[in-house]
């Protein structure tokens, strides 16, 4: 009789499933709806865009029409990235060894080695 043993799970290339956070599955809708709020006062009435978004009649939007990145994929070096300090008291706490940013008008839950996308929250600007 011969016995199998199995090897314990790669964490390394595991990523995020292996903190037992769910791709996609981060944000709830609510907390979504808050930042999207919050984005909004913060830049209602600014006379500029923030950086990485322009002017789209009277709101801020992306300046793409294709979006470069989705959940279960790394964010490609061209990818401009911004911090969302402003958001943070809207977001969850983020979780060690990951970070939030913002990519056009996506705010991204990004794994920080490795810039994978866990969960994004779409259009905040809109």
């Amino acid at each position: 009789m011969t016995t199998t043993v199995l090897a314990a799970p790669d964490t390394k290339t595991m990523g995020a499933q292996a903190m037992g956070i769910k791709f996609g599955g981060f944000f709830s809708d609510q907390q979504k709806q808050e930042a999207r709020k919050a984005f909004a006062q913060k830049h209602a009435n600014a006379k500029e865009c923030p950086p990485g978004l322009q002017r789209k009649g009277t709101a801020c939007g992306s300046p793409w029409d294709t979006r470069y990145w989705a959940v279960g994929q790394e964010l490609q070096p061209a990818v401009q990235v911004y911090p969302v300090a402003e958001l943070t008291a809207a977001l969850p706490p983020v979780p060690k060894g990951y970070e939030y940013v913002r990519a056009a008008d996506d705010i991204l839950l990004i794994s920080s080695g490795t810039k994978l996308v866990v969960d994004m929250i779409e259009h905040v600007a809109s």
